[in-house]
């Protein structure tokens, strides 16, 4: 055999035991697991038999099954042609993500679901998580503990707020497998995620173009562009400004001209240390949400968390929020650029390294603000609090829990050497470290003011009018909502606090005392119904099935919170029917459904505000006669025909026994004042 033909045998034969080795290492690598395994396959570039690489963009087009049934059911690679083991199988179109992090052999990928003619988008539910197209598989490249970013997801979640939801699980790209990655939803406008009014050209007039809006600040990657900056705090680098949803090529100069000045009016107003709740920082800004984004960059002492992947979002006519958390990977005391950075005893907003703009600082500074810090930092790391060092530790052993099957195989694959269980104390111990320096630092607090909230009540509520006189069911929603007290309120600057319904009250809002307001969705037709006029209209609608209604001051201490629901015990004819709530009593628990009755939208909303049925039996009497009132009282007064007042006291609840005996045969006059200022009359005979 001539020369040149062995040495063609012999390369055939060595690129064989080549393939054969690195299918035999690929089983060894995953055959089953605990985890979702999933399963990417890109598309063959035509003409070849080679698959398409994933590049930074744009996306490539591949087919992704995910191996997963439910939580007891291990999932076998043998079974990845088996429908009823795959929670997923279908079109993706997949691109590189990040920035640093592409610089590693273990790459980031960002994913969209399509349909079948790889176009349009197909919204799913991938691992339980809610429904969308937008999909994110993290491969936790600078995280050794393989938790930082699960982990305060969780934790910010548990303090109240939206953040990216997570699912471990094993990737296998081409055929290769690809380690432990965590699935995420990236961060975007969504009824599910960020739950703001997505908006389009069209918006650019007020009050439209007020929101919504996703901005983050970032370093500039990829081609971005600054839409502005701002000098970080005692830092060499600039903090970039970039538009995340819309994404930029889509904002109008309307648009990127009501955002900019809104963020400087921000700026300026913090600098200045302006607290007017109708015109200062508080009206601006959601101040809860900014006190527990910082709270939870400080608890992690995330290095990044003020200048890098900082997101802020803006409902349509509401305030500019902090959040969500994002990329907590340089955390917990580990920072593989400089040690010290995450360490125990700095403030990360004023340690002259990627500190964010001067407003993050400057807020610090406002003793009212640290005040509303302070009590909100011992509420949540007390017993029972989302970071309650007990608690975060049971989640960190959790998610080990989860991954620890998994890791070994990570591990050989990428060459984790280090000693992972030794790793995982020291963060704990960092953590106990941790807190402890915070609770020094947070408790330097001075001149706080009075924190009491106004006697507001969420009195009554519309959420799912029909269709009448020719307005549409959102059109005709409203909530009432009544001053439960003796004293006239100046209620600028309340608001409703979460995402949802949106409404601040404006400077010079009164209300009197006993007095009810409503709230319109849409006052035209509200006035056109009901003949009487709103106070104000809301934006967006109220839920047809459940929703949070959080009243707050300006600083965000809740008034007043109410979650609603379509079924029982709440009046379900509520829910499409022609009626709507009505809290039976101002000084019941309006959270829950049995103190709420209903009145008829049809007879008009003055109905539930009538005079309440009394009855008052036996009349005559010999002595004792029983009231009962359809609303509970307040005080209940008897006199005589020459107006001598007998009796005056407290009531309470719907009933009350009058005894007439002591006093001679004659005709006596009943007053009564209900919880809602109402005054009721009535004449009893005494035999």
């Amino acid at each position: 055999m001539p020369h040149s033909d062995m040495d063609s045998v012999i390369k055939k034969v060595f690129l064989l035991g080549i393939c054969l080795w690195m299918m035999t290492a690929q089983a060894q690598w995953l055959t089953s697991s605990n985890l979702p395994i999933v399963i990417i396959t890109t598309d063959l570039i035509p003409g070849t038999n080679e698959h398409y690489s994933i590049p930074d963009e744009p996306k490539v087009p591949a087919t992704m099954k995910i191996l997963y049934v439910d939580d007891t059911t291990r999932n076998y690679l043998s079974n990845q042609d088996d429908t009823a083991f795959l929670n997923y199988v279908g079109r993706i179109g997949i691109e590189l993500r990040g920035s640093t992090s592409q610089g590693h052999n273990k790459k980031p990928y960002g994913f969209e679901t399509r349909m079948d003619d790889d176009v349009t988008n197909r919204n799913v539910s991938l691992l339980g998580m809610p429904a969308e197209n937008d999909w994110i598989l993290n491969p936790m490249n600078d995280d050794p503990s393989f938790l930082r970013d699960c982990l305060s997801y969780n934790l910010y979640s548990a303090l109240g707020h939206y953040a990216p939801r997570t699912r471990y699980c094993e990737v296998i790209v081409n055929g290769n497998y690809r380690g432990l990655y965590f699935l995420t939803e990236k961060i975007k406008i969504d009824k599910n995620r960020v739950d703001i009014v997505a908006m389009d050209s069209t918006d650019t007039g007020l009050p439209e173009v007020s929101g919504g809006y996703i901005v983050k600040a970032d370093k500039l990657t990829g081609g971005d562009v600054a839409a502005w900056s701002t000098p970080a705090h005692d830092f060499w680098e600039d903090v970039y400004y970039i538009y995340h949803d819309p994404k930029p090529e889509a904002i109008t100069p309307e648009q990127g001209h009501y955002i900019e000045q809104y963020f400087n009016s921000v700026f300026a107003a913090v600098d200045h240390q302006d607290e007017n709740v109708s015109t200062g920082f508080p009206a601006l800004i959601d101040i809860p949400s900014f006190i527990d984004f910082m709270i939870i960059g400080e608890f992690s002492s995330n290095v990044d968390i003020y200048q890098k992947s900082t997101f802020f979002h803006k409902d349509r006519g509401g305030k500019l929020r902090a959040g969500p958390a994002w990329d907590f990977n340089l955390s917990y005391g580990y920072d593989f650029g400089s040690v010290g950075r995450s360490g125990y005893n700095v403030l990360q907003f004023d340690n002259s390294d990627n500190t964010g703009s001067d407003f993050w600082h400057q807020l610090y500074e406002n003793d009212t603000y640290r005040c509303y810090l302070y009590e909100r930092w011992n509420k949540v790391k007390g017993g029972g609090g989302a970071l309650n060092l007990n608690r975060v530790y049971g989640i960190i052993d959790s998610l080990v829990g989860v991954i620890q099957e998994a890791l070994p195989r990570e591990r050989s694959r990428w060459n984790r050497t280090y000693n992972y269980t030794n790793h995982i104390n020291t963060m704990k111990n960092w953590l106990t470290y941790r807190l402890y320096w915070l609770d020094n630092t947070f408790s330097q607090v001075q001149n706080c003011p009075d924190m009491t909230t106004p006697p507001l009540v969420i009195s009554t509520i519309n959420y799912h009018p029909p269709i009448l006189n020719g307005h549409t069911s959102d059109d005709l929603e409203f909530i009432g909502i009544t001053n439960n007290g003796d004293d006239t309120l100046d209620i600028s600057g309340v608001y409703f606090r979460e995402l949802g319904v949106t409404y601040i009250f404006p400077a010079g809002s009164i209300i009197l005392p006993h007095q009810e307001i409503f709230l319109a969705s849409n006052m035209d037709a509200f006035l056109d119904c009901f003949h009487i006029s709103a106070y104000g209209q809301y934006s967006r609608h109220l839920s047809n099935k459940s929703e949070a209604l959080v009243l707050a001051t300006a600083w965000g201490s809740i008034i007043d919170k109410v979650t609603y629901a379509d079924t029982l015990p709440w009046p379900t004819t509520a829910d499409g029917f022609g009626d709507y709530l009505v809290l039976r009593d101002l000084n019941s628990d309006n959270n829950r459904g049995e103190n709420w009755s209903t009145a008829s939208l049809f007879a008009g909303i003055d109905d539930h505000r009538a005079l309440p049925t009394l009855t008052v039996a036996p009349n005559p009497t010999t002595g004792q006669v029983r009231v009962h009132l359809d609303r509970p009282m307040r005080t209940v007064t008897v006199t005589d025909l020459c107006g001598r007042r007998l009796f005056s006291g407290a009531a309470e609840g719907y009933d009350f026994t009058l005894d007439l005996s002591p006093y001679p045969s004659g005709v006596y006059f009943l007053q009564i004042i209900t919880n809602r200022q109402e005054r009721i009359s009535a004449k009893v005979v005494k035999q």
